[in-house]
Protein backbone atom coordinates (compact mmCIF):
# COMPACT_ATOMS: atom_id res chain seq x y z
CA UNK A 1 0.00 0.00 0.00
CA UNK A 2 1.34 3.42 -1.00
CA UNK A 3 2.08 5.93 1.73
CA UNK A 4 -0.19 9.02 1.22
CA UNK A 5 2.03 11.31 3.33
CA UNK A 6 4.51 12.34 0.55
CA UNK A 7 1.60 13.24 -1.75
CA UNK A 8 -0.04 15.30 0.97
CA UNK A 9 3.23 17.11 1.68
CA UNK A 10 3.74 17.90 -2.02
CA UNK A 11 0.14 19.13 -2.28
CA UNK A 12 0.55 21.43 0.77
CA UNK A 13 3.84 22.80 -0.59
CA UNK A 14 2.19 23.45 -3.96
CA UNK A 15 -0.66 25.36 -2.31
CA UNK A 16 1.79 27.53 -0.33
CA UNK A 17 3.79 28.27 -3.51
CA UNK A 18 0.61 29.19 -5.40
CA UNK A 19 -0.54 31.48 -2.57
CA UNK A 20 2.88 33.14 -2.47
CA UNK A 21 2.89 33.80 -6.22
CA UNK A 22 -0.69 35.06 -6.22
CA UNK A 23 0.02 37.33 -3.24
CA UNK A 24 3.12 38.75 -4.92
CA UNK A 25 1.14 39.51 -8.08
CA UNK A 26 -1.57 41.26 -6.05
CA UNK A 27 0.98 43.33 -4.09
CA UNK A 28 2.88 44.46 -7.18
CA UNK A 29 -0.42 45.13 -8.95
CA UNK A 30 -1.52 47.46 -6.15
CA UNK A 31 1.86 49.21 -6.18
CA UNK A 32 1.69 49.69 -9.95
CA UNK A 33 -1.84 51.08 -9.63
CA UNK A 34 -0.67 53.58 -7.02
CA UNK A 35 2.27 54.67 -9.17
CA UNK A 36 -0.09 55.17 -12.12
CA UNK A 37 -2.43 57.32 -10.04
CA UNK A 38 0.47 59.43 -8.79
CA UNK A 39 1.75 59.92 -12.36
CA UNK A 40 -1.75 60.98 -13.37
CA UNK A 41 -1.83 63.46 -10.51
CA UNK A 42 1.44 65.00 -11.68
CA UNK A 43 0.10 65.35 -15.22
CA UNK A 44 -3.23 66.84 -14.12
CA UNK A 45 -1.60 69.18 -11.64
CA UNK A 46 1.18 70.42 -13.94
CA UNK A 47 0.46 74.07 -14.78
CA UNK A 48 0.45 74.97 -18.45
CA UNK A 49 1.33 78.52 -17.41
CA UNK A 50 2.27 80.20 -14.13
CA UNK A 51 -0.99 79.11 -12.48
CA UNK A 52 0.83 78.15 -9.29
CA UNK A 53 1.62 81.81 -8.69
CA UNK A 54 -0.75 83.72 -6.44
CA UNK A 55 -1.23 87.40 -5.84
CA UNK A 56 0.90 88.50 -2.90
CA UNK A 57 1.87 91.76 -1.25
CA UNK A 58 4.83 92.06 -3.58
CA UNK A 59 3.04 91.07 -6.77
CA UNK A 60 2.91 87.53 -8.08
CA UNK A 61 4.50 84.96 -5.77
CA UNK A 62 5.18 81.29 -6.42
CA UNK A 63 3.83 80.39 -2.99
CA UNK A 64 1.49 82.47 -0.93
CA UNK A 65 -1.22 82.02 1.67
CA UNK A 66 -3.80 79.44 0.63
CA UNK A 67 -7.38 79.01 1.73
CA UNK A 68 -7.98 75.27 2.16
CA UNK A 69 -11.60 75.57 3.27
CA UNK A 70 -14.07 73.40 1.37
CA UNK A 71 -14.07 69.82 0.12
CA UNK A 72 -10.83 68.07 -0.81
CA UNK A 73 -9.88 64.65 -2.20
CA UNK A 74 -6.43 63.17 -2.52
CA UNK A 75 -4.33 60.10 -3.15
CA UNK A 76 -0.87 59.10 -1.99
CA UNK A 77 1.88 56.53 -2.35
CA UNK A 78 4.48 55.70 0.30
CA UNK A 79 7.44 53.37 0.72
CA UNK A 80 9.00 51.98 3.86
CA UNK A 81 8.27 49.04 6.09
CA UNK A 82 6.70 47.67 9.26
CA UNK A 83 8.22 46.31 12.45
CA UNK A 84 6.03 43.34 13.39
CA UNK A 85 8.34 42.90 16.37
CA UNK A 86 11.47 44.79 17.39
CA UNK A 87 13.66 42.56 15.19
CA UNK A 88 11.15 41.68 12.47
CA UNK A 89 11.13 44.39 9.74
CA UNK A 90 9.06 43.78 6.60
CA UNK A 91 9.37 46.16 3.57
CA UNK A 92 6.07 47.59 2.38
CA UNK A 93 4.32 50.16 0.25
CA UNK A 94 1.20 52.11 1.20
CA UNK A 95 -1.65 53.53 -0.88
CA UNK A 96 -3.84 56.27 0.58
CA UNK A 97 -7.16 57.81 -0.40
CA UNK A 98 -8.12 60.92 1.57
CA UNK A 99 -11.35 62.91 1.58
CA UNK A 100 -12.51 65.67 3.87
CA UNK A 101 -12.89 69.40 4.25
CA UNK A 102 -11.10 72.47 5.48
CA UNK A 103 -12.19 73.68 8.92
CA UNK A 104 -10.13 76.86 8.65
CA UNK A 105 -7.53 78.17 6.23
CA UNK A 106 -4.84 76.19 8.06
CA UNK A 107 -6.70 73.15 9.42
CA UNK A 108 -8.32 70.26 7.53
CA UNK A 109 -10.30 67.32 8.89
CA UNK A 110 -11.20 64.17 6.99
CA UNK A 111 -10.85 60.43 6.55
CA UNK A 112 -7.86 58.51 5.21
CA UNK A 113 -8.37 55.00 3.79
CA UNK A 114 -5.16 53.05 3.31
CA UNK A 115 -3.91 49.72 1.94
CA UNK A 116 -0.44 48.39 2.79
CA UNK A 117 0.91 45.60 0.53
CA UNK A 118 3.92 43.91 2.13
CA UNK A 119 6.86 43.21 -0.18
CA UNK A 120 7.70 39.81 1.28
CA UNK A 121 6.18 36.54 0.20
CA UNK A 122 3.32 35.14 2.28
CA UNK A 123 2.97 38.19 4.55
CA UNK A 124 -0.18 39.57 2.92
CA UNK A 125 -1.82 42.98 2.95
CA UNK A 126 -3.00 45.34 5.70
CA UNK A 127 -5.86 47.80 5.26
CA UNK A 128 -7.74 50.30 7.39
CA UNK A 129 -9.02 53.82 7.92
CA UNK A 130 -8.30 56.80 10.16
CA UNK A 131 -9.96 60.06 11.09
CA UNK A 132 -7.25 62.51 10.08
CA UNK A 133 -6.45 66.14 10.80
CA UNK A 134 -3.75 68.27 9.22
CA UNK A 135 -2.48 71.60 10.58
CA UNK A 136 -0.39 73.93 8.42
CA UNK A 137 1.93 75.72 10.81
CA UNK A 138 3.97 77.79 8.35
CA UNK A 139 3.21 78.15 4.65
CA UNK A 140 3.08 74.57 3.37
CA UNK A 141 4.80 72.92 6.36
CA UNK A 142 2.26 70.65 8.05
CA UNK A 143 1.78 68.34 11.01
CA UNK A 144 -0.69 65.48 10.59
CA UNK A 145 -2.32 63.04 12.98
CA UNK A 146 -4.91 60.30 12.74
CA UNK A 147 -6.77 57.74 14.86
CA UNK A 148 -8.46 54.61 13.61
CA UNK A 149 -8.35 50.85 13.05
CA UNK A 150 -6.76 48.47 10.60
CA UNK A 151 -6.90 44.84 9.59
CA UNK A 152 -3.37 43.41 9.85
CA UNK A 153 -1.88 39.95 9.20
CA UNK A 154 -1.54 37.66 12.17
CA UNK A 155 2.02 37.04 13.32
CA UNK A 156 3.67 34.50 15.60
CA UNK A 157 7.39 35.25 16.07
CA UNK A 158 8.12 31.57 16.66
CA UNK A 159 6.62 30.48 13.31
CA UNK A 160 7.06 31.48 9.66
CA UNK A 161 4.47 33.50 7.75
CA UNK A 162 3.66 30.37 5.73
CA UNK A 163 2.42 28.71 8.92
CA UNK A 164 0.24 31.61 10.16
CA UNK A 165 -2.81 32.62 8.17
CA UNK A 166 -5.62 35.07 8.72
CA UNK A 167 -6.11 38.66 9.83
CA UNK A 168 -6.55 40.44 13.14
CA UNK A 169 -7.51 43.96 14.21
CA UNK A 170 -5.04 46.66 15.16
CA UNK A 171 -6.08 49.89 16.91
CA UNK A 172 -3.98 53.03 16.85
CA UNK A 173 -3.14 55.80 14.45
CA UNK A 174 -0.53 57.73 12.56
CA UNK A 175 1.55 60.89 12.88
CA UNK A 176 3.37 62.69 10.12
CA UNK A 177 5.06 65.84 8.95
CA UNK A 178 6.02 67.26 5.60
CA UNK A 179 5.65 70.12 3.16
CA UNK A 180 2.86 70.88 0.68
CA UNK A 181 3.03 73.21 -2.31
CA UNK A 182 0.47 74.04 -4.96
CA UNK A 183 0.95 72.96 -8.58
CA UNK A 184 -1.87 75.19 -9.82
CA UNK A 185 -4.93 76.96 -8.43
CA UNK A 186 -6.59 73.76 -7.13
CA UNK A 187 -4.00 70.93 -7.09
CA UNK A 188 -1.34 70.51 -4.41
CA UNK A 189 1.50 68.04 -3.91
CA UNK A 190 3.05 67.14 -0.56
CA UNK A 191 6.04 65.06 0.47
CA UNK A 192 6.58 63.84 4.00
CA UNK A 193 7.22 61.17 6.61
CA UNK A 194 4.64 58.99 8.38
CA UNK A 195 4.89 56.95 11.56
CA UNK A 196 2.06 54.44 12.04
CA UNK A 197 1.46 52.28 15.14
CA UNK A 198 -1.28 49.65 15.65
CA UNK A 199 -1.83 47.81 18.90
CA UNK A 200 -2.92 44.21 18.34
CA UNK A 201 -4.75 42.41 21.17
CA UNK A 202 -2.51 39.73 22.65
CA UNK A 203 0.72 41.16 21.22
CA UNK A 204 3.23 42.84 23.52
CA UNK A 205 4.82 44.84 20.70
CA UNK A 206 2.77 47.20 18.46
CA UNK A 207 2.99 47.07 14.67
CA UNK A 208 5.07 50.12 13.84
CA UNK A 209 5.54 51.42 10.30
CA UNK A 210 7.92 54.08 9.00
CA UNK A 211 7.11 55.49 5.56
CA UNK A 212 8.17 58.28 3.22
CA UNK A 213 5.85 59.28 0.42
CA UNK A 214 3.96 61.81 -1.64
CA UNK A 215 0.31 62.84 -1.80
CA UNK A 216 -1.68 64.81 -4.37
CA UNK A 217 -4.70 66.77 -3.15
CA UNK A 218 -7.39 68.63 -5.06
CA UNK A 219 -9.23 71.42 -3.21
Amino acid sequence: MLDPMPSLARSAAGRRLHRGRSGARRRWGLTALGATLIAGGVWLGSPASAEAAVQGRRGMEIEGARDRRGLYVGGGLGFGGTFFYYDDFIPATRLDFAIGGGVTQRLTLGADLHVTPYLQRSVGVAFGGDIEFTGYVWRGFYLRGGLGAAGVPKRDPTRSFDEVEGMTVGLGGAAGLGYEFFLNATAAMSAGFTYDARFVPGDTFPRQALLVGVRFTWF
